[in-house]
């Protein structure tokens, strides 16, 4: 492991907690040295219901954390940003659709205010996966999403909202990953200085509050989610998740509801709702 983390401060729970007093995203903070993963300590959390939404689950380490495709998501301790979000019902979106969708913009606006020269080479990967780079086929994968809900009686319970942002970490400290998948980075290395993980989970939590405003119209939403979309006119294979069948072609756009448009190789257009991008045709 690199000697990084020996120089990192640990995350500022009092500075965070002062900040957020009050609000309604990050009010209450559950902080935890260890744990397997943050998703699975919000999730015990969300079926209290003294628990409020919009209470912010913490962590240094992660021993089991998940991103998505129940993919291990490597990080040293007290590198990286990692936090669940408990949302339930009244301040959750309508219609759900938007989750995602906000999820990816307030990532995005966060990183931008804790580092404004990132602005121009930030983006998604659709869904939500946050990489820093001019084009898809160049971009490195800086973090991600995984959004979790509940359903009772066909509507939602409450959905967590996991994040895991690659903040401190040096290029020895990254995980290796396949070569067909997007390499890893750090907004450290990407700024070129350490930053604060206390400041970015502070901006997340303005930023998610923001966009899930009432006054914040939805069509506006969708074009800020669009248009940080790297993948919208690039080549790509999309691995459906319950057929395990590939799909390969353009991305050709997105739905007002999050779905990809993709036009494969025989000129068909497919809705996909779900799925794992690659940037590249095998």
């Amino acid at each position: 492991m690199s000697t990084a983390f020996s120089s990192d401060p640990t995350f500022d729970l009092k500075r965070a907690t002062t900040a957020l007093h009050g609000a309604a995203i990050g009010h209450t903070l559950v902080y935890q040295s260890r744990v397997s993963s943050t998703m699975v300590v919000a999730q015990q959390l969300a079926e209290d219901p003294a628990v409020r939404s919009g209470t912010v689950v913490l962590a240094e380490e992660q021993q089991a954390g998940l991103g998505r495709l129940q993919r291990r998501w490597e990080a040293p301790p007290g590198q990286a940003l990692l936090a669940s979000l408990i949302l339930k019902r009244g301040q959750l979106p309508d219609p759900p659709a938007q989750l995602p969708m906000i999820a990816g913009v307030a990532a995005a606006r966060a990183i931008a205010a804790l580092v404004p020269g990132l602005t121009d080479d930030l983006g998604l990967k659709w869904p939500n996966d946050l990489m820093l780079g001019e084009d898809l086929a160049h971009a490195r994968k800086c973090g991600g999403v995984l959004i979790e809900t509940v359903y009772v009686n066909g509507q939602i319970e409450y959905a967590i909202v996991g994040f895991g942002i690659n903040v401190n970490q040096e290029q020895a400290d990254l995980p290796s990953v396949p070569p067909q998948l997007p390499q890893p980075t750090s907004l450290r290395l990407a700024a070129g200085r350490q930053l604060d993980r206390t400041d970015l989970l502070v901006a997340l939590c303005r930023a998610w509050d923001e966009l899930s405003r009432l006054a914040e119209p939805a069509h506006d939403l969708y074009h800020e989610w669009r248009s940080l979309l790297l993948t919208l006119g690039q080549p790509v294979s999309v691995l459906l998740h319950q057929s395990d069948r590939t799909l390969q072609g353009v991305a050709l756009d997105v739905t007002m509801d999050g779905a990809l448009l993709l036009v494969d190789e025989a000129g068909h257009l497919h809705r996909l709702d779900a799925g794992d991008v690659t940037t590249r045709l095998p």
